[in-house]
């Protein structure tokens, strides 16, 4: 879709690639892609073009100020946002990014011959960058089907479809120019790359291969010129075999439901034979957890899960989240030089398994930090001050040896934090132009300072 996640919200810098200017696309089964179903060479794109506009739609995402009066001159003043999406359902089920709809509580949907239907939400997940909404008192809508990313290959047809610039549907066509990008985004990371034009605006719309299916949800862009620029060819989508099952929970339980072993993993050294293939070594168990229980230990190296290879700590960690609760899994791997499995039941992440309160918390994820509101229960140990608190946070991001899991956040770069969306758009914001970024913590009874480095 929990350690931690980068959201793909706002404007970020490059994370891992050496570029300046990640940026999301908007806030404002794939087939080989030779002729086929759904491509007609003879007329360019324009048959596919008219079976698949209708089903993208623009959003339109606004907030109502607390306590004002229901009319449009508050209406305007409680601001907005504006993205595209697409339906999957006619019944008027929509796919969008959450950073379209972060934030707002009225939603709008235009369809591509200008009618505005309003919209609910039906939740949403900021690891994956993903929100559903649903249309009201629609008639049945046209809709799209998914496809599957996984046969999406580079130099297959890629099909972009959205509202950039708050222009209306608009097409543009490339390639999907490379896989499995990891953006330090967040322990998900599986982007889908393309040179199709994304623009401002386009967040939440379709990527399509050349069969009109679904194979990504368009959600970042790489813009040199910050918040004015556009589209350089290098956009990135949310694979659709990930956003699918986001999607079913969504629908199913209105949150995502994501498996959890309690273990941390790392990737071998050099020195230790790493090749970036040949598995991952297990770097910490949690007491208790179905891995603990499973006899896995620290130093083990585990290269299989269910039989397919683990080549990566996201790969491990996508395979993990992906399991239902209950499941039971088969990993292969060694122990020094001896062979190795062990056969474990996937549980449910403790923090998910808590049943859901009108009091409860929402999180926030920013350079591996994963941020909540402070609650009363964190008073012992913290003082009035202290808005924020970190819960968690990704044993490989910035944050590693920097900050603790319980530690409150006073200051990014000498600005008092008052929310953890305030300090996610301060550590955003200044990881964009610093090489390290400062923060003051409580921790121990006392606050303390330390330096953030954004890897680059």
């Amino acid at each position: 879709m929990r350690i931690a996640r980068l959201l793909v919200c706002l404007w970020i810098s490059a994370i891992g690639l050496g570029l300046q200017g990640l940026a999301p696309a908007g806030a404002q089964g794939a087939a080989p892609s030779s002729a086929g179903p759904g491509l007609g060479l003879g007329n360019g794109f324009a048959d596919l073009s008219t079976r698949l506009q209708p089903a993208v739609v623009a959003i339109r995402a606004k907030r109502s100020l607390v306590g004002a009066p229901r009319d449009a001159v508050h209406a305007a003043a409680g601001g907005s946002s504006s993205g595209s999406g697409f339906v999957i359902d006619p019944r008027g089920v929509i796919v969008t990014n959450n950073h379209v709809i972060e934030g707002n509580d009225r939603f709008e949907i235009i369809l591509v011959d200008g009618t505005v239907l309003p919209a609910t939400l039906v939740g949403r997940d900021s690891e994956t960058d993903l929100a559903v909404l649903r249309a009201t008192g629609a008639q049945r809508l046209a809709s799209v089907p998914w496809g599957n990313s996984d046969s999406a290959r580079v130099g297959d047809w890629a099909i972009a479809i959205g509202s950039p610039f708050g222009l209306g549907n608009s097409l543009s066509v490339g390639v999907i120019s490379a896989r499995n990008r990891d953006l330090q985004a967040g322990r998900y990371d599986d982007f889908l790359q393309t040179d199709a034009a994304i623009n401002r605006g386009n967040s939440g719309g379709p990527l399509f291969n050349a069969r009109g299916e679904v194979i990504g949800v368009n959600t970042a862009i790489v813009s040199p010129g910050g918040t004015q620029g556009g589209s350089v060819g290098i956009g990135f989508a949310v694979p659709s075999n990930l956003a699918r099952k986001i999607v079913a929970d969504i629908l199913q339980s209105g949150s995502v439901q994501r498996g959890w072993i309690g273990l941390r993993a790392r990737l071998l050294t050099p020195e230790e034979g790493g090749t970036g293939q040949n598995g991952v070594v297990v770097a910490d168990v949690a007491a208790n957890s179905p891995a603990a229980k499973a006899g896995l230990r620290m130093g083990d190296r585990i290269l299989k899960w269910a039989g397919q290879p683990v080549t990566d700590p996201r790969a491990l960690a996508r395979f993990v989240a992906a399991a239902p609760a209950g499941a039971k899994v088969k990993l292969e791997g060694f122990r020094g030089r001896q062979a190795i499995f062990a056969n474990l039941t996937v549980g449910r992440a403790p923090s998910e398994a808590r049943a859901p309160t009108a009091q409860a918390s929402p999180t926030v994820s920013v350079l591996g930090l994963v941020l909540r509101s402070a609650a009363p229960s964190d008073r012992p140990k913290l003082p009035p001050e202290v808005r924020v608190v970190v819960s968690a946070l990704d044993p490989f991001g910035p944050g590693k040896d920097q900050v603790r899991p319980g530690d409150g956040l006073l200051e990014v770069q000498g600005r008092a934090i008052a929310s953890p969306q305030e300090a996610r758009a301060a550590l955003q914001a200044a990881a964009r132009k610093r090489d390290a970024v400062v923060i003051r913590l409580f921790r121990d009874g006392k606050p303390i300072y330390r330096a953030l480095r954004p890897t680059r």
